[in-house]
C-alpha cells in the first residue's frame, strides 16, 4: 500500500471516529440529563401551578428553584449545541435541541414571572400601608 493511500485512510478513519464517537457518548449523557431536567420541571410545575404561589416565601423558593432549573437547562443546551457542531447534520441537530429546550423553558419562565409579580405586588402593598400610616399621623 502506498504511503499516500494509507495517510488518506488514516485521516478518513480519524474523521469517522471524531464524527460518530461523540454522537454515541452524547446520546447517553445528553438524553439522561434532559430526562432529569424534565423530571425537575414537571415537579416544579406540580409544586407551583398557575396561580398557586401565594406567599413571599413560596415566591422566593419558586424563583430560586426555577432559576436553578433554567441554568441547568441552559447548560444542557450549550453542551448539546457544541455536540451538534461535531455531527454531520448540524442544522437538524440544532433544530432538534431548540425544540427540546422550548418544551421546558415556558414552564420555568411562567413560574419565575408569577413569583416575581407576586413579590412586586407584596412590595406595593407594603409601601401603600406605610404611606397610609404616615398620613394617619
Amino acid at each position: 500500500m502506498s504511503p499516500i493511500l494509507s495517510t488518506k485512510m488514516a485521516r478518513y478513519a480519524t474523521f469517522v471516529a471524531l464524527v460518530f464517537a461523540p454522537l454515541s457518548v452524547f446520546a447517553d449523557d445528553g438524553k439522561q440529563e434532559l430526562a432529569q431536567i424534565a423530571t425537575v420541571v414537571h415537579a416544579l410545575d406540580a409544586r407551583f401551578p398557575a396561580g398557586g404561589i401565594q406567599t413571599n416565601d413560596a415566591a422566593d423558593v419558586a424563583i430560586k428553584e426555577s432559576a436553578e432549573a433554567q441554568e441547568r437547562l441552559q447548560n444542557w443546551y450549550v453542551v448539546a449545541e457544541h455536540h451538534c457542531y461535531n455531527t454531520f447534520f448540524v442544522n437538524d441537530c440544532l433544530k432538534e435541541i431548540k425544540v427540546e429546550r422550548r418544551e421546558y423553558l415556558p414552564t420555568l419562565q411562567r413560574i419565575s414571572l408569577e413569583a416575581k409579580a407576586l413579590q412586586r405586588q407584596i412590595k406595593v402593598m407594603e409601601r401603600d400601608r406605610e404611606t397610609a400610616q404616615k398620613q394617619a399621623k
